[in-house]
């Protein structure tokens, strides 16, 4: 069964951006954040792109809700899970809060047929731009080293939870 499409906007350039919620990574984050969805079409008519993909991170006139995303220390208590529809593993912090934000990120890519010149809503969050998990395809050279540092705040994402472990997937 074939999924259903809904039309977005179209980027500064004049492409047309769907959701696709079947395949789109942004499900859990639209899900969880219902004015998410809103933010991001305000964003996509700013959008230039320039190649299969665009990722940009938008700071908004407003704040949108939350970021999980947070700096940690050797004192905080670590843990790494696949979170639902990834096959990365994240980073999770037990010991700290989200944060109010007016950023959010955008990740639109090129449909797969090459005779379709439309782009879907790959995935987006409230927060700032990072480099993907290790192992993602965004800025991988970074990854390492970010992650290392920086964590998701634990109770915030949706995770598989016998794959909940203490131990660095990535070392």
């Amino acid at each position: 069964m074939e999924s259903e499409s809904q039309f977005l906007a179209h980027t500064k350039d004049g492409i047309p951006v769907y959701l696709d919620e079947q395949s789109s990574h942004a499900k859990t984050h639209l899900r969880s954040h219902p004015k998410l969805l809103g933010a991001v079409i305000e964003c996509i008519p700013k959008i230039v792109v320039n190649a299969d993909l665009a990722r940009e991170e938008f700071e908004l006139s407003y704040g949108i809700g939350t970021s999980d995303l947070v700096a940690t220390t050797a004192d905080d208590e670590v843990v790494y899970a696949l979170r639902a529809h990834r096959t990365e593993y994240s980073r999770f912090v037990k010991s700290r809060k989200p944060a109010p934000t007016r950023y959010i990120v955008v990740d639109i890519r090129k449909k797969s047929e090459k005779r379709d010149e439309s782009f879907y809503l790959y995935t987006c969050f409230i927060g700032r731009l990072t480099p993907s998990f290790p192992g993602g395809d965004f800025l991988p050279e970074q990854s390492v080293e970010f992650w290392s540092k920086h964590a998701l705040v634990w109770g915030t994402q949706e995770i598989i939870s016998d794959t909940i472990t203490k131990q660095c997937p990535w070392s």
